[in-house]
């Protein structure tokens, strides 16, 4: 009788708390607002947790779902939690710019206590701290300052150049060689950031396995382990401080607060100026402590911008860099219209790379530009509703947003959109000319980000692409080898896009002459 009365209890219990997630999992069936099914537990994440696609793919099969075709949004669970996909741009232009200040922070976030340079960097920041330490951080990107850089960067660039012109020919013959792209755009941006932001020689290119280069490597090295957190850290942040998860792992963390720390305060000691981040960071912490204000800039506060400096800066750059290098080698025609574009600017300077020749690339930056179309570094933006009274989405629905709900643009998904982008898939740098750039839609090209929100940096990642490609074009022509994907593999642990297996190219020892 005892077990009879045990198992109709259980049977009950069980019963109540399907009927539980089935009426939990139909709320956008009771607002009304078109949805894409989800599963239980799981939501709408079930393919990006099985990795049986990668992140990018994920994103856009979420926004060409068939019942989400001619949908502004539409309602999607990211686990338990009810959240939004936008698809249209006017509705996208509306929430991340027009009203911004009701969808001010991002989503995503990292444990503030066990995660402090992952958590306080001015990318998952709320406001208003964050809006203070981007008020802050802005100076360091002004034409000033970048003009002040652009001597160390090329100077990196010329260690890249003569790197390569040391590396021993597979094939004399041939005069070539062959390389992972990724790793040698790595050690390139690793370089240049510890120089331009730290005033520190990270000698990269005779000590690959550096300290900075290692730990940078570490951050975004993803294990199964490392897909799971920054997974949980976009779509269930709450979980992160539970589970011990961080955006930057105790090595990396340890080794970085020791450096930023000493460098700060060797500065300090010297007051030698060097016009670099340290000097603004130096400046930031003076100014808070002298003002009437409810933050003390300090500490790990500090350490966590130079940190997402070093990281967001070095991953970035050297995907974008390794990526146009394959797309490059895949399409021969975009890779001689862009060397001879670097011959002809050269000549014109005497041979010397300068700032001005760099600014005037103009197929190189719409090269870039393609590249990040098709490799954005994040395939996805997020945002959440902070709004006490909540958001109305009129007139493209009844429903109001409630505060707390996150949002997500599928950024992947429109810039694959052949909608917007006519034969997505092919490598055509000729859409940002001048005249095609006035055809796109507005808001649907983001690999920058969108709004107040936006990258602060993405003038100087231009710069740091471009000084790069054009010191590894100068004396060589990139190509496939046997090695080299036919169609490229995206990781599908990676939520920042890295290529699955490495970018495999070969070199060709073929020098412009000037």
């Amino acid at each position: 009788m005892a077990f009879g009365t045990l198992l109709l209890l259980l049977i009950i219990i069980l019963v109540s708390g399907y009927y539980f997630l089935r009426q939990h999992y139909d709320y956008w069936i009771r607002q009304d607002v078109p949805q894409l099914e989800p599963s239980l537990f799981l939501g709408n994440l079930g393919g990006l947790l099985s990795m049986q696609s990668n992140p990018a793919d994920f994103i856009a099969q979420l926004y060409n779902h068939p019942d989400a075709q001619d949908k502004p949004f539409v309602g999607i669970h990211v686990f338990h939690k009810p959240a939004l996909l936008l698809r249209d741009p006017a509705l996208i232009k509306r929430i991340m710019v027009k009203d911004f200040p009701k969808f001010a922070n991002r989503y995503s976030n990292s444990d503030y206590k066990g995660d402090p340079l992952g958590s306080q960097n001015i990318f998952f920041l709320k406001n208003p701290a964050w809006k203070e330490v981007r008020l802050k951080l802005s100076p360091f990107f002004t034409s000033t300052r970048l003009k002040h850089m652009f001597p160390l960067i090329n100077e990196v660039g010329c260690n890249l150049d003569a790197y390569l012109r040391q590396q021993p020919l597979h094939n004399e013959r041939a005069r070539c060689f062959d390389l992972e792209a990724k790793e040698l755009c790595a050690l390139y941006t690793t370089d240049v950031i510890a120089t331009v932001a730290y005033g520190v020689q990270a000698n990269s290119f005779t000590q690959p396995n550096s300290e900075f280069r290692r730990h940078g490597r570490a951050i975004f090295e993803f294990s199964w382990k490392r897909a799971a957190e920054f997974t949980l850290v976009f779509f269930l942040p709450q979980l992160v401080p539970y589970l011990g998860f961080k955006v930057v792992p105790a090595e990396p963390t340890a080794f970085m607060r020791k450096t930023i720390n000493y460098v700060i305060a060797e500065r300090e000691k010297s007051k030698q100026p060097r016009n670099d981040l340290i000097d603004l960071l130096i400046d930031f912490k003076r100014s808070s402590k002298n003002a009437d204000n409810q933050f003390v800039f300090e500490g790990d506060i500090l350490v966590a911008q130079a940190v997402l400096f070093f990281t967001a800066g070095f991953e970035s750059s050297s995907s974008t860099m390794a990526f146009a290098m394959y797309e490059l080698a895949r399409n021969p025609s975009v890779q001689q219209r862009l060397r001879e574009e670097i011959k002809t600017a050269l000549i014109a300077s005497g041979g010397c790379v300068t700032q001005q020749l760099i600014e005037s690339l103009e197929y190189m930056q719409m090269t870039l530009q393609e590249v990040l179309r098709m490799y954005p570094p994040l395939p996805f933006l997020d945002r959440e509703c902070t709004s006490d009274n909540g958001y109305s989405l009129a007139p493209f629905h009844k429903f109001r947003v409630p505060k707390g709900m996150p949002i997500y643009i599928p950024a992947y998904g429109l810039h694959m959109d052949p909608q917007y982008y006519p034969e997505p898939r092919q490598f055509q740098p000729e859409r940002f000319s001048a005249r095609n750039r006035k055809e796109h839609t507005p808001y649907t090209y983001m690999p920058f980000g969108l709004g107040q929100h936006g990258c602060i940096g993405e003038r100087y990642g231009f710069l740091l692409a471009k000084v790069g490609l054009v010191y590894v074009l100068r004396n060589h022509l990139v190509t496939t080898s046997e090695r080299t994907q036919r169609r490229m593999k995206l990781d599908p642990k990676a939520i920042i896009l890295q290529a699955a297996g490495g970018i495999h190219l070969r070199l060709v020892r073929d020098s412009l002459g000037v």
